[in-house]
């Protein structure tokens, strides 16, 4: 081989070496993703996107490079869904709001609808839950990678135990903005009244509202136990987590990396429905502590 043709022979082997380093390096970089919550930590949706970050780091190791935020640093609940609809986010739990990316999600908001955990997860693991999936995914750009639990919510009030529907005649009871669970209410009798969470322990203080309806896990956090009578164990709602990525950076992960993401979520809703199963009967008796025993509780 003459001089020339080795050198350009060589000069080729160099090029392609280089070329080859630079296409390995950019495949090597690891997936960014941004993750984010309101609630801080021990509330529900903040367990399981941290269930989620941790499991992820396990599936995918040093190829995996996350920003991780809580306790509404970048803002609250309605925030957080502009965000990861425009890409600024790429995952985030998503409670009762959910309703306002998609209609179709007011049907967590019937009462009675789930008699058990059991039955919660038969229907959002299954097609009901793919076909919720798909409507989000077209509806506001987002992929339902899972359904966790906020959990079974029930009523407080200092008027009277509910025991029956009929007992839920005239009082005044806090509720979420939806139109259907409000609804619901005034058909049980109820005077439903729409107010922000923040808002809810000086209303019941000062005698605003009677009552309201949510999870143990927020009953304890915001102390509303301290100025409630009575804690009747309704489980008139479940309401789940739903967890969503930016549908767009979900399609722009390789194969791999959807099966390692589904893989971790799975793993997520797991832990987060007996994270709620779990809080319940912990929950229950804190509260009877800390009210020592002035909080009248029934089924």
């Amino acid at each position: 081989m003459k001089i020339t043709n080795r050198r350009s022979f060589f000069g080729g082997l160099v090029a392609l070496s280089l070329g080859l380093a630079t296409i390995a390096g950019v495949h090597a970089q690891p997936l960014k993703l941004r993750l984010s919550v309101e609630s801080t930590p021990g509330a529900s949706t903040q367990f399981m996107l941290a269930a989620f970050r941790d499991a992820l780091k396990v599936e995918m190791g040093d190829n995996v490079d996350i920003e991780y935020f809580d306790s509404g640093t970048l803002g609250d609940e309605i925030v957080h869904m502009q965000q990861v609809r425009t890409g600024q986010l790429d995952v985030i739990p998503i409670g009762s709001d959910a309703v306002q990316l998609d209609p179709k999600y007011a049907v967590f908001d019937i009462p009675f609808l789930f008699s058990s955990r059991e039955q919660v997860g038969n229907v959002l693991d299954g097609p009901i839950g793919d076909e919720l999936d798909k409507s989000m995914q077209e509806a506001a750009g987002l992929k339902v990678l899972g359904f966790g639990e906020i959990g079974f919510r029930h009523i407080t009030n200092n008027v009277r135990p509910i025991v029956k529907p009929e007992d839920l005649k005239g009082i005044k009871l806090r509720t979420p903005g939806s139109k259907t669970r409000i609804l619901s209410f005034k058909m049980l009798g109820a005077s439903p009244i729409k107010m922000n969470m923040g808002e809810i322990y000086l209303a019941l203080q000062q005698g605003v509202i009677d009552g309201q309806e949510n999870p143990f896990g927020n009953i304890r956090k915001m102390s509303w136990f301290e100025v409630q009578k009575y804690i009747s164990k309704s489980r008139h709602v479940y309401t789940p987590i739903t967890f969503v990525m930016n549908l767009n950076r979900y399609n722009s992960l390789t194969a791999e990396q959807k099966e390692q993401v589904q893989n971790a979520a799975r793993t997520a809703v797991i832990q987060s429905r007996q994270y709620g199963e779990d809080n319940d009967a912990r929950l229950e008796k804190e509260i009877i502590e800390l009210s020592k025993g002035k909080v009248q509780f029934n089924d």
